[in-house]
């Protein structure tokens, strides 16, 4: 068990991320996420493996926050004399976190396709492309997707 990466990485992220906390979680998620692929394939070196996932964690949050202010931004262009108070920005949040935990129980194909489709914007045609499927399999997925969505109350 590569433990002795911990501190070295926590340090690093603290610096990179200007955030103690932060950092720790995303170490622990790159030490769940190599450990689990450990069992699957062999790795040779570990703490760069680490590195590498410890990156692509900060730049997903970083693109997720991105996103989340874009998302509010448009809000407030759309509604200007309704701008998001404190308390819209939590409702939000925690309605964007029920939405990612019900996708998170889909499918993966599903899941993909849904938020290549839905979120980021992809054609029927991209999106098959990108998962190695056919369009109409993509459509079908995207059905299904939204059906468990409104099943469940999204």
């Amino acid at each position: 068990m590569p433990t002795h990466f911990y501190t070295e990485l926590v340090n690093f992220f603290s610096r990179t991320l200007r955030d103690r906390d932060v950092a720790t979680d995303v170490v622990q998620e790159s030490y769940a996420r190599v450990l689990a692929l450990e069992s699957q394939v062999a790795i040779l070196d570990m703490r760069a493996l680490l590195y590498r996932t410890g990156k692509n964690i900060a730049i997903d949050a970083a693109r997720s926050r991105q996103a989340e202010l874009r998302m509010i931004d448009t809000l407030m262009l759309i509604s200007p004399n309704e701008t998001p108070c404190l308390e819209r920005i939590v409702i939000a949040r925690q309605g964007l976190r029920q939405l990612a935990a019900r996708l998170g129980a889909m499918p993966r194909k599903r899941r993909e396709a849904f938020i290549l489709v839905r979120i980021y914007g992809f054609t029927h045609a991209e999106a098959a492309v990108h998962l190695e499927t056919t369009p109409v399999s993509i459509e079908k997925h995207i059905v299904r997707a939204i059906c468990t969505l409104l099943a469940q109350g999204a």
